[in-house]
């Protein structure tokens, strides 16, 4: 029996139990429960995270397989399980995988490869490699044989080949014959996924010529099979399932086409780095210049072995690569430079990228070195090239290229081509631009007209490659001259054919699409043909015309291209022939004619005809010719010559107007620059033609002839026009050096206007070139140098105005490579400056001393070739071997000579500019050496010129070939402080793509390893790093980059990162187009109409416009952002009972965030708001509450409904560390609670349990903007939700441990105190005190002093009694606490005494404005009376002793002007201000004289009565008179009040017609607000009529289809809370209206039909707000019998049994507070009304039900009236007519016989008026007064407003405030008031005293005369008359006392 005791224990307890019968149990439940779990990422899984590893290591062998099958099915199941992967799979590697059972030796496998399908294919692998260095034969098979079929599964994609190629060589060598067989079957599958890259591994392994026979064998089999995996990854399985649906649409095979690219591993990533910088000859560098060719070959020869390396460790090969090129360049022996070539080839190619450093200078010398003839050394020269390619790009070798397509040699020309043709092949289509493809195709173009044939073939097939790179269409723009010779055309598509690209390029994949959607009907077929006419225009245009031009601008403007427009010159006789076959006789004979006349009228003539041609066929040049003949352009007559210059301007402007017409015209139009009338005529003609052709060409002809000959005005008159072209045409194709030149001229010109033309005209140039411009003129005059930088600094800071003549627009084209090739503002500047060539200067002498050993020739050549570089001012980039020799330097031992080298570089890079960017890469690393120089002046230095070089070149090359990585690495700590400070301050600002990534990649481990550096500089600076890097790669890469990291590294790292990541900037997100409507797409807000939805366009606009655009626009959800549903009870439900996760955490757990991603996709929250709010990216976040602020206005009801998912949404956001996204919540959250107070809306228990605690966390944050935004949510929460219940949430923050967060609490809990008072302090005031009195003793002074404040506001509420409240505390805190109270300024009283109004407002809030916080002085308006009330049922007795505190005055704002059709009409309301209400006039009353009432009358029935209780109780004579003295004289005095204006609304508000009985609402709501609310008094009961009339009315309305009748329903129940919320109305509403209110408002309770309107919840929460209002307010007398004759009615009209319920249930709360209204009641008519009750339905009628509730209800009233009145009870009989027959005296007499004896027998007859407590406001009031009794000056004023207090107040209690003063000040007290009354006692006369004596002295005498034989009855029927006349004169009536 005991062994099976185990099955009563849980599951997990089974799986560690000590008898394996148990675990194997426990494992086969839990195996089951694994499988049976629907939810991934169930906290069920997360209970067996720490007991998996030891399934798999059981020592029984049963249990241990089924531990493995369990670990599966957790594995498989778990999305989280991936945590376990390290100690399962050692222990399955130490224990399974080799197990003896075949099955446990399966499921290991099996489990291995769940571990990688679910992605922890890394920690799996690196654990079966561990077991592969074990001992044991069989583990090691077994785990080689586990690689196997991983790698078969799932391919070399994902169990990466390189870790396991390392261990080939030793499982081989193993003695055991199973591991070497299972080794080369592993080799074998090896080979299946990387082909032939293994056999150069295997040879490196160095394995015997048997293994690699046998495994060439293997190969041979498998030849050609494609490796395919059978298994995917958990990522790639979607990807496949996708895959699986394109299958049909023809997509499956491109993809895997795409994977089997992508599985080809360069053999490259496979080999190990070999150092082979040691291993080289030390006499390597002799011996290579050595004068035997044998000593230099046998030198090459060792380099050459080492280098054969597949992959090199990286290092300084600086000197070597320098050895070979000189080699190569001076070598004589053509075998020493193959070798050589070959040497760098190796390097090349064993270094890859890390090459790049050295390429710069080996291109030309390879290229110049293709003049040798030898085809050994063409070869390895080509290899050489070829390899060097690979590590750098094209930009970079551009020069050397250009140069050597230029030169002389026709073997160098067709070897470089075809170098060029090679190379395109391995290009990225993407890195040839613009202006690389201009660049490279001029020089190619022009060897292709080569004499020698192979120049010819080689060009044109280096052309046509690179037309099969870029497309025909990008290139055709470049290759127009070509365009007539077809021959040349048709030889470079031929090569374009043949041309294979290597590398993958993005167009043909568009081309498959581009194929694929002629195949999709039926809009391909449509778009088709409009694509190809263009196209077939475009080249009609080219090939025809006499002239070869390109439009770029519709009709009017052409190519830019000066080879463009060239054409033959015309001959004169060509010129007279064409003219005559174009023009009339009479036009040649009058052009030339003496009469200026003929010669106008033939120009005007000419143009005309002209105009009458086809543009196209215009001979251009020879009409320009025959217009410039003798008179011609220098006609005198001003209108003929104005006729020909519009005739030359027409042809400019409208015909193919080419650079030879422009030369037979322009000097003599400039010329005629000096004529005044033609002036405008001549610069408009000017500007004409530079648009034909180009300003450059135009400009350089018109400087030159003005400044040849020796007209000032020419002069002048063109520079003016240049310098308004220029801002026409822009700066593009200008002649830099000529302007300048021409410039230089005009300021050496004797002729001030030409000096200042010519200086506005720097001043233009000077907006386009910057301060490069001032370098030109450094040698001018000062004074001349002045005016420059005078006229320069006009335009100091302006930007270049855009061109507006000259500008190809993109219509005008279907070719954007075309348009873009002449967008002139993209032209650099840089590229227009003249440069000087310095290579020739820089002699072998100077490099020869730049490397002599005296520091002194190292410094003269240093400061020669600073000289140089001085002089020339602009430099090309072709410098030599001067940057090697020049590095040497920067290291130099000298330091000065090292400063002044460092000095140099700066020179040479300002005056090369960008292009110096190639040598960076040879200077940068010295400079980094120089960086950690023990001298601060040289470090300075350094980082001066490495300024300058980002300053001229950026930052791209920096970040190249590691090199930044090679120097954190062996770099000394002042290196490192250097370095990691200019990568702190310059890599935040390069934009994300502009440096490769792989080069941050590999400083990461630097950066992570210098955080812990010992070195507090190297800290800090790298800290200071981490931000630019983050930028760059991420946060989450990062983070991920630590996990090789030791644990304590791990740790400080993360923290590091974390600090960092709040401070990353805000990308910016994709941005829409269609956002041009009024009302605009704002984040997620949802499409909900056609005025705001997006548009697409048509196809035809672009036909670009991308499928990805259209599928993005419907991924768009189009939905309201939230949904009005019902569904938050079914989730506060759901969570009530566990059936989801409690949202309770420290941290969100990814379980939480799923969770509620769920609930909010079932609320059906908009995809799009979703996706956004659950989005990694924290803009997304941001995005997400905007969408969410501009919904609230217009879907309040919908937050509502979801509100409880968005709090906690917004919880989430609180543990995010991006500040921007915390202060928008919090925003946004005060927007939400505005309109939620607005709503009267209160929040659920779940809604706040599940937010404020996560909101109190946040008050302690370190930013003060978030604190404020959190307490201001506090203070509106007020509003929100009951005080007392928030005050639990806030005193759970003291507890924190973040000081901050405890001294911010305390703050808050302190003006809590303030401002509510100790009651709402919970769970009871003496347990948050002491919790708040344990802060004393706190270590933070913010923390002690908001404790002793806290302790503060509570002693001045209940003064000394606080020191009882807060417990023993030690004796320091206490001496804290009572220093704090003695130097507290305020005194031990409550807050002052409000002027207005001191009455607590329990409902309407005053609107507040948005994102105003509440004041904390005014009292929030959401607290019921049961919070209000809970003061009331302590236990504590010094609790409950506790005085109460008035609440701060409430200031209501003046009310809003209404507008609309409820404004007040203000000429009505100015008649209602001149109306004077007519004076009351004072009644008269007849007098009676009651004396007679002063004696003691006896009634029998009542002495009987009392008889059956006690023996006989004398009853002392009751004093009419005294009864009637005390009633109110208001009553008894003055008359009902008239007001026409109150009498006027409350008919309206009657009316039948809904206008305007809300008209009159609106306006009764206003002057219920204002002080005129106290007139209603005298109109409680039509008022309320009123009400009732309305519901009555609203009765037969449907809510579903009648808006209106919702509304009416609210502003009848805002007016009912109007008038409530006036503390003076609702005391005089009679027994009828209560009753009849109650009624209405209980059968709206009962029927529901509020609950099917929107947000009905609201108004049935209202109705019983509205309720318990009633009960409290009106009278209470009236209310008791209002609800018992309610009760009464309901079982009479066999009313719905709800209906008696809710009746019922407000008799409770009656019964409830009845102890609190003692003798506010009047007890008479309240058991009246229960007789009446009774009578009808007595006990004996409740027998026959089955509920009697509603009997007992009414017997707790009397049972609740007998326990306040004790025996006196038995007094208030009077009204019941006859009490012997009466229900209610039976049963009172049963309860006081159930009471004590002593409070039965001594009943006196007149008892005294039970003491209450005190009110607040009545409490505030004698607090003053003593006060004022204590001070010497009011002491007599005191005692008379004590006085009137009594008067007023008999009921009060003064002992308390007596109790603590000495006894000779409570006689004195006593005293005082004896003798006011004293002497008030003359003047002191009842009220209506002449009455009340006459009816005294009637009774008097009616009672002498009467018959002492009358009986009881007499006596009766007496007192029920007096009982009446009573009533009448307490009402005000007159009074006839009968005789």
């Amino acid at each position: 029996m005991e062994d099976e005791e185990y099955k009563k224990l849980p599951i997990e307890d089974k799986c560690v139990h000590k008898l394996w019968k148990a675990r194997v149990c426990g494992y086969e439940e839990v195996t089951k429960l694994f499988r049976q779990i629907d939810d991934e990422k169930s906290p069920e899984f997360g209970k067996y995270l720490g007991l998996v590893k030891k399934f798999v290591t059981d020592s029984n062998a049963m249990g241990q397989e089924k531990g493995l099958e369990a670990t599966l099915a957790y594995v498989e199941n778990y999305a989280h399980a991936g945590k376990t992967v390290s100690e399962v799979m050692s222990g399955v590697v130490a224990k399974c995988i080799a197990a003896p059972k075949t099955k446990t030796r399966e499921l290991a496998l099996q489990l291995t490869l769940m571990y990688i399908e679910i992605e922890k294919f890394e920690a799996v692998e690196d654990e079966l490699i561990k077991g592969m260095e074990l001992k044991n034969p069989k583990i090691v098979t077994a785990c080689v044989n586990a690689c196997t079929t991983a790698l078969r599964e799932f391919g070399s994609k994902v169990i990466n080949v390189k870790p396991l190629l390392k261990k080939i060589s030793v499982l081989l060598a193993d003695r055991d014959k199973s591991v070497r067989d299972e080794t080369k079957l592993m080799i074998v599958e090896m080979y299946r996924w990387i082909g032939a890259s293994l056999r150069l591994q295997l040879q490196a392994a160095s394995l015997q010529p048997v293994q690699i026979t046998e495994l060439e064998t293997e190969f041979a089999k498998i030849e050609g099979q494609k490796a395919v995996p059978t298994r995917y990854i958990r990522s790639q399985q979607v990807k496949q399932a996708k895959l699986a649906e394109h299958v049909a649409a023809g997509e499956a095979e491109e993809e895997e086409e795409e994977a089997e690219v992508v599985q080809e591993i360069d053999p490259y990533e496979l080999a190990s780095a070999v150092e082979i910088l040691s291993k080289m000859p030390k006499d390597f560098y002799e011996n290579v210049e050595a004068k035997k060719w044998q000593d230099r070959k046998d030198a090459l020869e060792t380099v050459e072995n080492l280098v054969k390396t597949p992959k090199l460790e990286n290092g300084d090969y600086g000197d070597l690569v320098r050895a070979l090129k000189k080699v190569i360049q001076k070598d004589s022996n053509v075998v020493c430079v193959a070798i050589a070539g070959r040497c760098i080839a190796g390097l090349a190619n064993g270094l890859k990228k890390k090459f790049q450093t050295y390429s710069g200078f080996c291109v030309s010398t390879i290229l110049e070195k293709f003049k040798e003839k030898k085809q050994n050394v063409v070869s390895a020269l080509r290899d050489a090239i070829d390899a060097v390619y690979l590590t750098t790009n094209l930009e970079a070798i551009l020069e050397d290229v250009l140069e050597a397509l230029n030169n002389k040699n026709p073997s160098v020309k067709i070897e470089t081509s075809l170098f060029l043709a090679r190379a395109f092949t391995k290009t990225s289509p993407t890195s040839v631009n613009k202006k690389l493809l201009k660049a490279i195709t001029a020089p190619l173009t022009k060897n292709i007209n080569e004499s020698d044939q192979n120049v010819r073939e080689a060009s044109a097939e280096a052309l046509g490659t690179l037309m099969k790179l870029v497309g025909e269409k990008t290139i055709a723009p470049f290759l127009v001259e070509l365009e007539k010779d077809n021959l040349k055309m048709a030889k470079i598509k031929e090569f374009c054919d043949n041309a294979v690209i290597l590398v993958k390029t993005p167009g043909a994949k568009k081309e498959k699409v581009a194929a694929a959607s002629t195949k999709a009907p039926p809009k391909a077929p449509a778009t088709k043909p409009d694509s190809k006419k263009p196209a077939a225009k475009k080249k009609a245009e080219i090939s025809s015309g006499t002239a070869t031009v390109v439009r770029s601008k519709g009709p009017k403007t052409l190519s830019k291209s000066s080879s463009q427009n060239i054409e033959k010159e015309l001959t004169d006789e060509e010129v007279d022939s064409i003219v005559s076959d174009v023009i009339s006789a009479s036009i040649i004979t009058d052009i030339a004619s003496t009469n200026w006349k003929l010669r106008l009228a033939a120009a005007e003539q000419l143009l005309t005809e002209i105009k009458g041609l086809d543009s196209k066929s215009v001979p251009t040049q020879a009409l320009t010719k025959f217009i410039a003949k003798k008179p011609g352009l220098k006609d005198t007559n001003f209108q003929a010559l104005k006729a020909k210059l519009d005739v030359i301007k027409y042809l400019a402007e409208n015909t193919n107007f080419t650079i030879t017409s422009a030369g037979c015209c322009v000097a003599e139009i400039a010329e005629k620059f000096s004529d005044a009338k033609n002036g405008t005529s001549v610069a408009e003609t000017l500007s004409a033609i530079a648009e034909a052709t180009t300003l450059g060409q135009i400009s350089d002809m018109v400087l030159d002839f003005a400044f040849e000959q020796r007209s000032p005005k020419v002069q002048q008159e063109a520079l003016v026009w240049l310098s308004g072209a220029i801002k026409e045409f822009g700066f593009s194709n200008l002649n830099i050096k000529c302007l300048i030149d021409n410039c230089k001229k005009a300021l050496g010109s004797t002729n001030p206007a030409v000096r200042q033309s010519a200086i506005s005209l720097l001043g233009v140039m000077y907006l386009y070139m910057g301060a490069t411009l001032n370098v030109f003129f450094e040698n001018e005059k000062p004074a001349l140098r002045d005016q420059i930088n005078a006229e320069c600094d006009k335009y100091e800071g302006e930007k270049p105005p855009i061109p507006t003549r000259g500008v190809v627009k993109s219509a005008s084209t279907d070719s954007l490579d075309v348009v873009e090739d002449d967008e002139p503002e993209q032209v650099n500047i840089q590229d227009l400056i003249p440069r000087v060539d310095i290579s020739g200067q820089i002699t072998e002498t100077i490099l020869t001393e730049l490397s002599d050993k005296n520091w002194k020739a190292r410094n003269e050549a240093v400061t020669k070739i600073a000289v140089i570089i001085n002089e020339a001012k602009f430099i090309k980039p072709n410098l030599g071997d001067l940057p090697q020799a020049i590095v040497i330097r920067l290291t130099d031992s000298n330091v000065k000579i090292a400063q002044s080298t460092l000095g140099l570089c700066d020179s040479i890079c300002k005056a090369m500019g960008p292009p110096f960017k190639q040598h960076i890469r040879t200077f940068f690393p010295a400079i980094l050496q120089g960086l950690g120089d023990s001298k601060a002046s040289l470090r300075a230095s350094c980082m001066d010129t490495i300024n300058a070089f980002s300053a001229q070149c950026g930052y791209k090359e920096f970040f190249e070939g590691e090199m930044i990585a090679d120097a954190l690495k062996s770099g000394s700590p002042a290196l490192r402080i250097e370095l990691w400070n200019w990568l702190a301050e310059n890599v935040p600002k390069i934009p994300p793509k502009q440096i490769p990534k792989e080069e941050l990649v590999a400083c990461i481990p630097h950066l992570y390893t210098n955080l812990e550096d010992r070195n507090a500089e190297v800290r800090k600076n790298a800290q200071e790093a981490i931000l630019g890097i983050m930028i760059h790669l991420g946060y989450e890469f990062m983070a991920k980059q630590t996990e090789k990291l030791k644990p304590g590294s791990k740790t400080v790292v993360l923290a590091a990162l974390e600090k960092v990541r709040p401070n990353l900037p805000v990308k910016p997100l994709p941005t829409k187009k269609a956002e041009k409507e009024d009302k605009a797409v704002r984040g997620t807000k949802p499409v909900a109409s056609a005025k705001n939805a997006v548009k697409n366009k048509p196809a035809s606009n672009k036909s670009a416009a991308p499928a990805q655009t259209r599928k993005k626009d419907d991924d768009i959800d189009t939905s309201p952002l939230l949904v009005a549903n019902t569904l938050k009870l079914q989730r506060i439900l759901d969570e009530q009972k566990l059936r989801v996760l409690k949202w309770n955490f420290t941290q969100p757990r990814e379980e939480f965030v799923d969770l509620l991603k769920d609930q909010m996709s079932a609320a059906n929250v908009n995809k799009t708001l979703l996706m956004n709010m659950f989005h990694s990216d924290f803009r997304y976040h941001i995005k997400a509450l905007e969408s969410l602020s501009d919904d609230l206005a217009d879907n309040s009801d919908a937050l509502i409904a979801n509100l409880d998912l968005i709090l906690k949404w917004l919880t989430l956001r609180f543990f995010d560390t991006n500040p921007s996204v915390l202060l928008k919540g919090l925003e946004y959250l005060q927007f939400v609670f505005n309109m939620l107070i607005e709503s009267k809306y209160r929040m659920l228990e779940n809604e706040v349990a599940s937010f404020v605690p996560y909101l109190i966390n946040k008050i302690g944050d370190p930013k003060d903007s978030v604190r404020n935004g959190v307490k201001a949510l506090l203070n509106q929460l007020n509003r929100l939700f009951p005080i007392n219940k928030l005050s639990l949430y806030i005193m759970d923050g003291v507890k924190s441990k973040n000081a901050r967060q405890r001294a911010e609490c305390l703050e808050v809990m302190g003006g809590i105190i303030e401002d509510f008072g100790i009651t709402v302090c919970m769970p009871t005031p003496a347990a948050c005190l002491k919790e708040v009195a344990k802060q004393i003793s706190d270590r933070d002074n913010s923390v002690r002093s908001a404790a002793l404040n806290c302790v503060l506001q509570a002693y001045n509420i209940v003064g000394e009694k606080v020191y009882k409240l807060v417990g023993n505390i030690s004796d320091k805190d206490m001496s804290l606490l009572e220093e704090r109270i003695k130097r507290s300024s305020r005194k031990t009283m409550a807050p002052p005494k409000p002027e207005i109004n001191t009455t607590v407002v329990t409902t309407i809030i005053s609107p507040q404005k948005e994102n105003t916080p509440p004041n904390r002085n005014t009292l929030d308006a959401t607290h019921t009376v049961n919070d209000v009330n809970n003061g009331s049922d302590q236990e504590d007795v010094e609790e409950d002793m506790l005085p109460p505190v008035l609440p701060q005055m409430i200031v209501k704002e003046p009310p809003k002007e209404i507008q609309g059709p409820f404004k007040l009409d203000p000429e009505f309301m100015e008649e209602l201000e001149k109306m004077k209400p007519e004076k009351p006039v004072k009644p008269n009353l007849k007098s009676y004289n009651l004396d007679f009432l002063s004696e003691e009358i006896r009634i029998p029935t009542i002495e009987e009565a009392r008889a059956k209780v006690q023996a006989g109780v004398t009853s002392q004579p009751v004093s009419f008179g005294e009864a009637v003295s005390r009633l109110s004289y208001v009553n008894t005095l003055s008359p009902k009040k008239q007001d026409p204006v109150i009498e006027r609304l409350i008919k309206q508000m009657a009316s039948q017609n809904p206008t305007v009985s809300l008209a009159g609402m609106t306006q009764l709501h206003e002057i219920l607000a204002q002080s005129r609310g106290n007139a209603f008094v005298d109109y409680e009961d039509d008022f309320m009529n009123g009400i009732i009339f309305q519901f009555q009315q609203l009765q037969s309305a449907d809510l579903t289809m009648d808006p209106g009748a919702v509304k009416m329903y609210r502003n009848v129940l805002t007016t009912i809370d109007a008038f409530y919320n006036n503390k003076a109305l609702g005391s005089h509403v009679s027994v009828p209206v209560i009753k009849e209110l109650m009624l209405q408002m209980i059968t709206l309770l009962v029927e529901e039909r509020l609950n099917k309107v929107p947000n009905g919840d609201a108004y049935v929460r209202v109705i019983n707000l509205h309720c318990v209002k009633v009960i409290e307010r009106s009278d209470h007398t009236n209310t008791i019998c209002a609800l018992v004759k309610l009760i009464n009615e309901s079982i009479g009209n066999s009313s719905s049994p709800r209906l008696v319920d809710l009746v019922m249930k407000c008799l409770w709360r009656v019964i409830k507070l009845m102890p609190q209204w003692g003798d506010d009641i009047d007890y008479d008519s309240v058991l009246l009304e229960i007789h009446n009750f009774l009578k009808k339905y007595p006990s004996s009628w409740w027998k026959n039900k089955e509920v009697d509730t509603p009997l007992r209800t009414v017997k707790t009233v009397l049972h609740s009236s007998a326990k306040i009145k004790g025996g006196t009870i038995m007094l208030h009989f009077g009204k019941i007519p006859n009490t012997s027959e009466s229900e209610v005296e039976t049963y009172i007499l049963r309860i006081l016989k159930s009471l004590k004896i002593s409070e039965i027998q001594h009943i006196p007859v007149k008892q005294e008026m039970q003491r209450r407590s005190l009110s607040r406001a009545n409490h505030k009031m004698l607090t003053d007064i003593f006060q004022k009794i204590g001070s010497k000056d009011e002491t007599k004023e005191g005692l008379n407003l004590l006085y009137d207090f009594m008067q007023q107040h008999p009921e009060a209690d003064i002992e308390p405030f007596l109790s603590n003063s000495s006894k000779f000040f409570q006689d004195y007290i006593k005293n005082g008031l004896k003798d006011i009354e004293d002497s008030r006692k003359p003047l002191k006369t009842p009220i209506n005293e002449k009455g009340v004596d006459n009816i005294q002295e009637k009774m008097e005498i009616a009672v002498s005369q009467s018959d002492p034989n009358k009986g009881p009855d007499y006596w009766k029927e007496r007192l029920n008359m007096w009982n009446q006349l009573f009533d009448d004169v307490k009402l005000g009536r007159n009074v006839d006392v009968p005789e």
